[in-house]
């Protein structure tokens, strides 16, 4: 029985807590030092990166031919500077692992949260932890003995390395993220919605397309939006597979030099303040802005998805 309320109890009234002793004030002083510190050092790594870059993108000049105009020749004199290869070869790694990532890492997660056994699903998430936690230079070197090696006898190919074999071997790493992610999201679809759907006698796929598709959209979204972090930052994989190469690239088959492999190939052997120095910086300010103007639009497009669910309710 739930007992009565007190006498002269305002049950509008808003309660407030307590004020707590000196474990409280330094509980809270030290998560506002914690996401102080945490600011403070993304705001540093901006300024520093945004500061070295400023020579290499100073005038609209400069900025275009980075960009757009002039091929990686640092040896040159006068040394051509531009990263326009390595911006195409980081859109293209990066559209196609995810190309192949997501569908698959939707399906997988699907059948995790809907159709496995027990046994099963309590055997996978172990695994998609195992594979998350795996060291990208041993992808990188798998790829490197199986995948290059197969394209170099069987591809007619000069060298197996190529944008396409990087963007397989980066579609298995960012693949148990995505996996783990959208089963996570299938599963919090409410029960209730699963019910309603399957006593009008619609099938299992007919409920997986129609209804938990649509409900799980805000938890794919941000499946997709971890996997293309883990997509564009990656280094040593596609330093390994994707061929290393300067030229502009044309195709998937061909090599290519994503702006992570660039920048770590080329700046250990960059003079402080040299031109090249500063150009690599301007990479890294390039990778940093496309990384958050991607991941902008995708949250855009879920806080979209998430409105359009509440108006719908």
């Amino acid at each position: 029985m739930i007992p009565p309320l007190a006498a002269g109890f305002d049950v509008g009234a808003v309660v407030t807590p307590a004020r707590g002793g000196r474990a409280d004030i330094l509980l809270r002083f030290v998560c506002w030092a914690a996401l102080a510190s945490v600011a403070l050092t993304l705001g540093a790594l901006v300024l520093i990166i945004c500061h070295e870059a400023w020579p290499a993108v100073s005038n609209p000049e400069k900025l275009w031919a980075l960009l757009f105009a002039q091929d990686w020749a640092p040896l040159l004199d006068p040394p051509l500077l531009g990263i326009r290869h390595a911006i195409l070869s980081t859109l293209m790694v990066t559209a196609l692992s995810l190309a192949l990532a997501v569908p698959l890492g939707f399906g997988i997660g699907l059948f995790v949260a809907e159709l496995a056994p027990g046994w099963i699903r309590a055997l996978l998430q172990p695994c998609f932890e195992l594979l998350a936690g795996i060291p990208s230079v041993v992808y990188g070197f798998f790829g490197y003995v199986t995948l290059v090696a197969w394209f170099e006898r069987y591809g007619d190919m000069a060298t197996g390395e190529s944008l396409f074999v990087a963007s397989v071997v980066l579609a298995v790493m960012v693949l148990p993220f995505i996996a783990s992610v959208s089963g996570e999201a299938f599963s919090a679809v409410p029960t209730t919605l699963r019910e309603a759907a399957y006593s009008t006698g619609a099938t299992r796929w007919h409920v997986a397309r129609r209804v938990l598709l649509r409900a799980a959209k805000p938890g794919l979204f941000a499946a997709v939006a971890l996997g293309l972090a883990r997509a564009v930052g990656e280094t040593l994989a596609v330093l390994l597979l994707a061929g290393n190469s300067t030229a502009l690239p044309t195709s998937f088959m061909d090599r290519g030099q994503p702006l992570t492999a660039l920048i770590a190939t080329d700046l250990p052997e960059a003079g402080v303040g040299s031109a090249k120095y500063h150009a690599l910086y301007a990479a890294g300010l390039v990778l940093l802005v496309l990384t958050g103007a991607i991941n902008l639009v995708v949250w855009r497009l879920k806080g979209r998805i998430v409105s359009a669910h509440g108006g719908a309710a």
